[in-house]
């Protein structure tokens, strides 16, 4: 271990192991060292690399934040078949956030990780589906897409498809089914499920009037998450 900062050096680790648990437990004081390998490592057409300087540049960790250049290494490790690559990338041009607003490339680069079962890209997926900003509405796929998320353990598609079965938007009105997804949201510490179904049991809206279990949900803390599992 290192003395100065308790994170394994990369003598105990390969040295690009070792960079991604820099760069994903935020260990500011080692971003330089973690930075060197990264971009030693994309020079030799690592794409996992280049996906990772991706990620140092989009967030400013330990680099300027910039955009143009999170954008350019996501596309390098993208066309390299980087699935994660394709997924920030995706959603760049899916938000036009530091990229040409487009949803028809973002759902060309979202398609191949979502068919491999990230919820983050199956929700941005349903996201476009369900917003239709670039042509019609289509509901039956952004379903599909947030129930497939949703089943992966995605709070917000959990608390999209609650409140879809709730109203019946998109979906037959179907009360248990989301009571079902509004409570797995809830478990998840999605603030607004447990806000949501404390209202409903505050007021009998589709439910028994419970005040009881109203206050369970709009007071519940990280801590009680277990005990109530």
């Amino acid at each position: 271990m290192r003395e100065d900062s308790g994170i394994p050096f990369e003598s105990e680790m390969e040295p690009m192991e070792w960079a991604k648990f820099i760069v994903r437990t935020r260990s500011e004081r080692n971003y330089s060292q973690a930075f060197s390998i990264l971009s030693s490592r994309a020079q030799k057409g690592s794409t996992e690399a280049e996906y990772y300087l991706g990620l140092l540049y989009s967030r400013g960790q330990g680099v300027k934040k910039d955009l143009a250049a999170a954008k350019y290494w996501f596309e390098k490790a993208s066309a390299g078949g980087n699935l994660s690559a394709m997924y920030f990338l995706g959603k760049m041009h899916s938000k036009g956030y530091g990229a040409e607003k487009d949803h028809h490339k973002a759902v060309s680069l979202l398609i191949k990780p979502a068919e491999m079962g990230d919820p983050r890209a199956q929700y941005e997926l349903g996201l476009i589906n369900f917003d239709g900003e670039s042509e019609e509405k289509d509901l039956p796929s952004a379903v599909k897409w947030f129930t497939s998320a949703a089943e992966s353990g995605h709070s917000e598609a959990q608390f999209v498809l609650g409140q879809l079965y709730k109203t019946g938007y998109g979906v037959e009105k179907d009360t248990e089914k989301a009571l079902n997804w509004l409570t797995s949201a809830a478990m998840n510490k999605h603030r607004g499920a447990q806000i949501l179904l404390g209202n409903m049991y505050d007021t009998g809206d589709g439910v028994p009037v419970d005040k009881e279990e109203a206050e369970r949900w709009y007071s519940m803390k990280d801590d009680e998450f277990i005990s109530a599992l």
